[in-house]
């Protein structure tokens, strides 16, 4: 394994427990809810859990650094039930606190999990170890996972993007993914704001 086990926080796993218990509840009730069957007790057994952290654009176009804009939102875990279907748990983070868990299946998920396991064993990093985090800019539509191994080596690899100079698939430095991001974020800022002056014109 080329990628490190995340240690979740103790009140995020509880979160995730009150949430598939509460998935139970209504599967008895509703079968066809979801395909997804959650396991009837709580058990380790979650599949790369990572953190995700989202991005403040506009403090970051102002000129701040990527670090400072940051902003640890929630915690990503994939769970596979006996029948090997596969579901995307998130539990948020608001205001400090560990919030309730979000459950996600379908075709998305399924290719994200693959991604995921594809990345984890490219050669880039197998003789590395590198922590497995997850990255939103939403309001560019811009969605990465994050490699990082200390300071010194990080890749930031979109896994769904509309931008030109960001791409999918890409394995991007800090430093470049940093610049890159601030292109991205300011021709989309000086698009909305052209548009927003059209409007004014427009009605006026």
């Amino acid at each position: 394994m080329t990628v490190l086990q995340s240690a979740a926080p103790h009140n995020s796993r509880k979160k995730l427990a009150a949430g598939l218990k509460t998935l139970v509840d209504i599967k008895a009730d509703h079968k066809s809810w979801m395909k997804f069957s959650p396991p009837r007790r709580d058990r380790d057994n979650f599949l790369h859990p990572h953190p995700v952290f989202s991005v403040r654009l506009k403090k970051f176009l102002s000129g701040g650094s990527l670090s400072a804009a940051l902003k640890k939102t929630g915690w990503i875990y994939f769970l596979r039930d006996r029948g090997s279907k596969l579901v995307c748990a998130e539990v948020s983070i608001a205001s400090g606190r560990h919030q309730n868990a979000r459950f996600t299946e379908g075709p998305f998920v399924k290719k994200l999990f693959e991604f995921i396991e594809t990345v984890i064993g490219d050669s880039r990093i197998r003789r590395r170890q590198h922590e497995l985090r997850f990255l939103r800019v939403e309001s560019i539509h811009l969605f990465c996972l994050w490699l990082r191994e200390g300071r010194r080596v990080q890749h930031f690899i979109p896994v769904a993007s509309h931008s030109i100079i960001l791409k999918q698939g890409a394995w991007i430095s800090r430093g470049q993914f940093t610049k890159s991001l601030r292109l991205e974020g300011q021709r989309i800022r000086d698009a909305q704001e052209r548009m927003s002056l059209l409007l004014k014109q427009y009605s006026g």
